[in-house]
């Protein structure tokens, strides 16, 4: 969820053990908002692959939760880096995710994952989302975002990476590349698409 189409947050993976020591923690000092699954399928248009550059900083996307299926795109910046500060997050409810894939093909766009996840989401002071996600084939992680204006990228990202230390999170473990990519590699999907 972006804060003004911005998103600034840390994701990073965890072990089981850590994973429900965080959930134990968040159930005493956060509001709990939802138990959700989601699936994302990421797209890549064919002309200008996405996956091309040695650090990905643009995914399109379209995502089904809550009975809603939303279009969803993010462009990282800086680009072209291991480790961004914050993203542009564009996205819109759609009615029917079939013909917006419908489209995609037609304009050549292909297809080239799909991120499924259970996800318990928290809220902390109105200040960070908390998500304690289980990807399917890629294991546990902890994804804290800033929800409202910190006054500046820096500032939230020192925000964040504080909050994570109070849950025994490493905010310098953080994912530098994101569900999409991590499980096109796993997969060994990564050198075919370049």
């Amino acid at each position: 969820m972006a804060n003004n189409n911005i998103e600034i947050e840390i994701k990073v993976p965890v072990d089981k053990s850590l994973f429900l020591e965080v959930k134990s923690k968040l159930g005493k000092i956060a509001r709990f908002e939802k138990d959700v699954k989601q699936k994302d399928d990421y797209f890549t248009p064919v002309h200008r692959s996405f996956t091309a550059p040695e650090f990905p900083y643009e995914w399109l996307s379209i995502r089904k939760r809550d009975g809603k299926c939303i279009v969803n795109y993010k462009h990282f910046y800086p680009e072209n880096v291991e480790v961004t500060a914050y993203c542009d997050e564009f996205e819109t409810e759609i009615g029917n995710a079939g013909g917006v894939e419908k489209m995609f093909s037609a304009l050549n766009f292909k297809k080239l994952v799909s991120v499924e996840k259970e996800r318990e989401v928290f809220v902390f002071k109105d200040m960070f989302e908390i998500a304690l996600d289980n990807v399917k084939g890629l294991g546990y992680f902890i994804e804290i975002e800033a929800v409202k204006d910190l006054g500046s990228v820096e500032n939230a990202r020192k925000e964040i990476a504080e909050f994570a230390k109070t849950l025994g999170v490493e905010g310098s473990k953080a994912d530098k590349r994101g569900y999409p990519f991590l499980l096109m590699e796993k997969k060994g999907l990564i050198k075919n698409l370049k």
